[in-house]
């Protein structure tokens, strides 16, 4: 590959972002029945966590609150 031509260095670069975008794709098609909360429904609520990550919060087994909801 001649690295100092501009038309290979973009097709060189061009593959590797089809590659890497088919990659995601994969994943994604491999993890599409997993779920966040153990029991397979979605989450009830969710808020942000350490430098960006989400924090999911799942539904408890049949706790009953009397009127009166808390926070996490």
């Amino acid at each position: 590959m001649n690295w100092k031509s501009k038309r290979s260095v973009l097709i060189a670069l061009g593959v590797v972002c089809f590659v890497v975008f088919v990659g995601g794709m994969a994943a994604a098609w491999n993890n599409r029945h997993h779920t966040i909360c153990p029991d397979g429904k979605a989450p009830v609520g969710q808020r942000g966590g350490l430098l960006g990550q989400t924090e999911y919060r799942c539904q408890r087994r049949a706790r009953r609150h009397h009127g009166k909801l808390g926070s996490w």
